[in-house]
């Protein structure tokens, strides 16, 4: 098996069959499965992929596993020599998926690739980082930002790449969760997905970890997937925005220690209340 395309799905039923379209009608890649894994939506997304995709293969754990959890699930599940997780809310275009595998193919240096990606109304995505470093995360976050507000700024700039227009091909330090294509055995070999993050910094962290073991993660101009973002998060945004913040103060503790997790934690408040109260407001 050359390539199994992992799906991770939330109550995006109608995306997600439009997602699973393209994948099929897109073809150019022998041997291709694709499973989703259904995180107990309640909009009958998983009796939907059985009825109009039945050579999918479908997981339904009973739960929500969030996206790193179910995205383990089926990274265990794949049994391809590639690994694609991709997001209920992309088309897949012509050509994309044969020129991020053969990038892979042609570099063993790589242990990820991701692809130009756009909004639908062709708007590009300016995606890929460098790695986020503490300071970014307090710059980004806390009062300091509004204090040093042309540090903040030409940092972000730097992390951003805001130099690179995205039409050439350029290694990166982080790719997007929503679109990576990755060797299997490098994945399994750092163990998938860290449950501790449900939601974000999932890339970020694993990018990392792929890194520490010696791969490159690219992005690959030549190939262009639609991307219409957060289309899981949007019905449960107060909810998403608390388990953004979790998940930032988790990823704080995990690459940069404990104290300075705690630190972050009591200087983002404001911030976290601010935003509390504004959702609240708009209902």
């Amino acid at each position: 098996m050359k390539l199994s395309t992992v799906i991770v799905n939330y109550n995006t039923r109608d995306k997600l069959a439009r997602a699973l379209e393209s994948l099929l009608a897109v073809g150019g890649v022998a041997q291709h499965e694709i499973i989703v894994v259904d995180n107990a939506s309640a909009d009958g997304s998983a009796a939907m992929v059985r009825e109009r995709f039945p050579s999918v293969r479908l997981i339904e754990p009973g739960a929500n596993r969030w996206f790193s959890g179910g995205n383990n699930l089926g990274i265990r599940a794949a049994q391809g020599e590639y690994v694609h997780i991709l997001n209920p809310d992309t088309v897949v275009l012509p050509g994309a998926l044969p020129a991020l595998i053969g990038a892979l193919d042609a570099d063993p240096s790589l242990g990820a690739v991701t692809s130009r990606m756009t909004f639908e109304d062709g708007t590009l995505q300016r995606n890929c980082s460098r790695a986020v470093t503490y300071a970014d995360l307090l710059l980004g976050y806390t009062f300091l930002g509004a204090l040093l507000p042309g540090w903040r700024d030409r940092r972000r700039a730097r992390m951003w790449y805001a130099e690179w227009d995205r039409e050439s091909d350029r290694d990166v330090e982080i790719v997007p969760g929503s679109n990576i294509l990755a060797r299997r055995d490098v994945l399994l070999a750092i163990g998938g997905f860290d449950e501790r993050l449900k939601l974000y910094f999932t890339e970020d962290d694993l990018c990392v970890r792929i890194a520490a073991e010696g791969c490159a993660l690219r992005y690959i101009a030549g190939a262009t997937i639609i991307h219409d973002e957060h289309a899981s998060t949007l019905p449960i945004q107060r909810l998403a925005t608390r388990i953004y913040f979790d998940d930032l103060i988790t990823y704080t503790r995990l690459h940069f220690g404990a104290g300075q997790a705690r630190l972050l934690a009591a200087l983002v408040r404001p911030t976290r209340a601010a935003m509390a109260l504004r959702q609240r407001l708009r209902g």
